[in-house]
């Protein structure tokens, strides 16, 4: 299954099994990895409105950034440790995705 079916699945209210989590978490690192080389990642792609809204993060978010939301809600950073989106976001801008001025 792919990362954007568990998301669909998630948005619909299905708990995240301990497996699931750990294939997100290899998805998001694969995708972060990616989007240093390419930028004609799917991930990169605006996410539907109710993916959006069951991660909690604004409307017109791309799945990457969902999938960074969605993890960060179902196993929540230990302290000190940096969250994914965090993460996602930081990739995001030193790969010149978002302009930071």
């Amino acid at each position: 299954m792919n990362y954007q079916l568990l998301l669909e699945c998630y948005s619909s209210g299905s708990e995240m099994t301990k497996d699931e989590l750990q294939m997100l978490e290899i998805e998001l690192d694969t995708q972060i990895e990616s989007i240093k080389v390419s930028r004609t990642q799917g991930c990169l792609k605006i996410a539907p409105t109710h993916i959006c809204q069951a991660a909690n993060v604004c409307e017109g978010s791309v799945w990457i950034t969902c999938l960074a939301a969605v993890l960060d809600n179902c196993s929540p950073p230990s302290i000190g440790q940096k969250a994914k989106g965090a993460i996602v976001f930081d990739e995001l801008v030193r790969q010149g995705y978002f302009a930071t001025n």
